[in-house]
């Protein structure tokens, strides 16, 4: 839980920058441009937590397999 809530934060800041710069660029846009940049950098941070979830899930078979590999009894 501890590796979420940096990312997390990078990931709602950058959305905020976002909507920064629309505001700075396009004033009086509408909201519907607001709500795109908001859904593309949540779909954005679902990607980036399920891939680094994905890595954190092989890390630990490959550390596990090198635990039971190392406990085997050499004949």
């Amino acid at each position: 839980m501890a590796y979420i809530l940096p990312r997390a934060f990078i990931v709602l800041s950058l959305w905020g920058v976002t909507c920064g710069l629309i505001v700075t660029i396009l004033p009086g846009s509408d909201p519907a441009v607001y709500y795109f940049a908001g859904a593309s950098w949540a779909l954005a941070g679902i990607v980036c937590f399920g891939y680094i979830r994905k890595l954190r899930r092989e890390d630990e078979a490959l550390r596990l397999r090198d635990i039971i590999h190392i406990q085997q009894p050499a004949e």
